[in-house]
């Protein structure tokens, strides 16, 4: 079996030596000359894993050059940034018209308020397209440690791919089948690590902190019940999973830009090109998708207003803890 990922950045990079244990070849597809010679010639991707040795199956490719290849691959995953799938999904149309197609993107589309897999699915014309997103580090994925991922999937038939490329000991699975909601995990999780990060950059005991926690994931629970059919799926790696690893741990990047935000020490507009927080480009889809249906979301809310103007972070937020609770 042969698998392509488009994007070699560090989660790219990283789910390319997970997989490359359990099959035979695995393309890293990107634009980056020195990244790609870096690979080919060295074995290691020298921008984001300078001291890790990339295993001798995986080969990366120029997206704009070797795109027949493609036409090789069983399995082709999308981890590019989410402002970039639509461009590449169409450039690509031509060589994914039987692939099986997983988008590992987080993100929605503004203004059309779509999901990754809708605009890959929209643009390649390819109908087989799924979604990954669990509880999962790119670091510690490139270390060999265990993680959870969950799988959205409108094909049962592909159930046995997945398992069979992203197994054990290096992923444990579970599944749903809503695509679309195991991605709106993926965005939520983020918005809702930026959030606690804003909270505990001004409140800083371990109760608040998860009564705060646990204010989040109700709320996330009631955005879920709303646009997703899988009534389990909060109970899985995508949701209770990759919700407390993205809030909780510092080098989460997504609650590092509201630790940041909420002291002050930087703003969401000033970011730049060169620093990509997942999430923060999918705050204001969020929010307008959710008034849209009517749901009710104060923190999702709180969040929006905290990255258009720092500074009503530290003054709202004993007010949005209280008014939540």
């Amino acid at each position: 079996m042969r698998a392509a990922i488009i994007g070699p950045g560090s989660f790219g990079t990283a789910l390319a030596q997970a997989i490359s244990r359990n099959i035979s070849d695995v393309y890293l597809f990107g634009r980056n000359e020195g990244i790609i010679s870096s690979i080919n010639e060295h074995h290691i991707n020298h921008k984001y894993y300078p001291s890790t040795e990339l295993n001798p199956n995986i080969a990366a490719l120029n997206l704009s050059a070797d795109c027949d290849a493609l036409e090789t691959t069983d399995l082709v995953v999308f981890s590019v940034p989410s402002g970039a799938t639509r461009e590449i999904a169409k450039y690509l149309r031509a060589y994914l018209k039987g692939n099986l197609i997983v988008s590992a993107a987080k993100g929605i589309e503004y203004p059309s308020l779509n999901l990754m897999s809708e605009v890959i699915r929209t643009e390649t014309g390819n109908k087989r397209v799924s979604s990954l997103s669990g509880a999962t580090f790119a670091d510690e994925l490139m270390r060999g440690f265990c993680s959870g991922a969950t799988f959205g999937i409108n094909d049962r038939a592909c159930k046995e791919t997945f398992l069979e490329v992203f197994r054990r000991p290096n992923f444990l699975l579970d599944f749903s089948d809503d695509v679309q909601g195991v991605e709106l995990c993926g965005v939520l999780k983020n918005v809702y690590a930026i959030a606690t990060g804003i909270f505990d950059s001004v409140l800083t005991s371990n109760n608040e902190h998860y009564a705060f926690l646990t204010l989040c994931f109700k709320e996330m629970r009631r955005v879920l019940q709303e646009f997703s059919d899988d009534q389990e799926l909060t109970h899985k790696f995508c949701a209770f999973g990759d919700f407390n690893l993205t809030a909780n741990v510092d080098k989460s990047r997504n609650r590092t830009l509201g630790l940041l935000t909420g002291r002050l020490l930087i703003s969401a507009q000033e970011t730049g090109s060169s620093i990509v927080f997942e999430g923060l480009s999918s705050v204001r889809a969020l929010k307008e998708k959710c008034s849209l249906s009517h749901v009710d979301t104060p923190i999702i809310d709180f969040v929006n207003a905290a990255l258009q103007d720092p500074s009503c972070a530290q003054s709202q937020i004993n007010e949005i803890f209280y008014e939540v609770a």
